[in-house]
């Protein structure tokens, strides 16, 4: 007979949190690609630089909010 090992509730929780930090990343480098997106146009414009800017830091804060996160799952984990 073979055992059959199912996810406990925790185990799946973490699944869920860790599957829901990727997706943080994967905003973070979206937003980051759009920003870069911005400057190829920069030519020397204040604007297009402000949009950057304020692209830029809009990736950066969503990458720090998913490297907050991801420590908040080792932390919980202990991985």
């Amino acid at each position: 007979m073979t055992e059959r090992k199912t996810k406990s509730h925790q185990e799946t929780a973490v699944d869920d949190d860790i599957a829901a930090n990727i997706e943080l990343f994967r905003e973070a480098d979206r937003l980051d690609e759009a920003a870069y997106q911005i400057i190829q146009y920069y030519g020397g414009n204040t604007e297009v630089l402000a949009q950057f800017t304020e692209a830029k830091a809009l990736a950066d804060a969503k990458r720090a909010l998913a490297q907050k996160d991801w420590e908040r799952i080792k932390r919980m984990t202990k991985i």
